[in-house]
């Protein structure tokens, strides 16, 4: 998704610091629940003059238009962009995403002039809620924690303990071969948070 800061002429912006999202991606519509023909529901279009206006019944979002500070680049970048309802945990969140300054360099009255435009956002994956971590196609997949991985690890190596110790397999039954593969499979993923 790309956004800048403009001051919308035709209609209020939504977003309170100014908003306007000049393009976005299939996995950025997917991330806000629109469908691929439903981009203008999300993206300002300019009018005759090229002030950006709004679209009736927009998808609002919730990412800053411009770099604090100094930087120009910004990784591992998480943020809500979307309240839930009051119903439910489903806000919508970005994660591990990346953001950058959009900037226009030119030479004005003999001095080299850099003006920024806006900011760009990338992600590969988002939240809903706080356990649901989606990704583009319609995947969506539950969000594995440490503290839960280690859980199963420790419930899993008891499991092994039992089936040797009370029910009598031995390293070679299946039931312990089985249990013995799962729980390195639960070690593993474990590292692969951790990593």
């Amino acid at each position: 998704a790309s956004a800048d800061k403009n001051d919308v002429k035709d209609g209020e912006d939504p977003n309170e610091d100014g908003l306007v999202i000049k393009y976005a991606n299939l996995a950025a519509l997917e991330t806000v629940g629109l469908k691929p023909d439903e981009w203008d529901r999300f993206i300002a279009m300019p009018d005759q003059t090229g002030t950006p206006k709004l679209p009736e019944n927009p998808v609002v979002i919730d990412l800053p238009s411009d770099m604090k500070g100094d930087k120009k680049y910004v990784g591992g970048y998480s943020k809500k962009i979307m309240r839930g309802t009051e119903e439910g945990d489903d806000a919508t969140s970005i994660v591990d995403a990346h953001r950058w300054s959009i900037e226009r360099s030119s030479l004005i009255g003999g001095k080299f002039v850099t003006e920024v435009l806006g900011v760009a956002y990338a992600w590969e994956e988002w939240l809903i809620g706080e356990n649901v971590v989606c990704r583009p196609g319609g995947v969506r997949e539950e969000r594995l924690r440490e503290e839960d991985i280690e859980e199963s690890i420790k419930v899993q190596a008891a499991s092994i303990r039992e089936l040797k110790e009370v029910q009598g397999f031995g390293n070679k039954d299946q039931e312990v071969i089985d249990a013995v593969q799962e729980l390195m499979r639960l070690k593993s993923v474990l590292e692969d948070l951790k990593a």
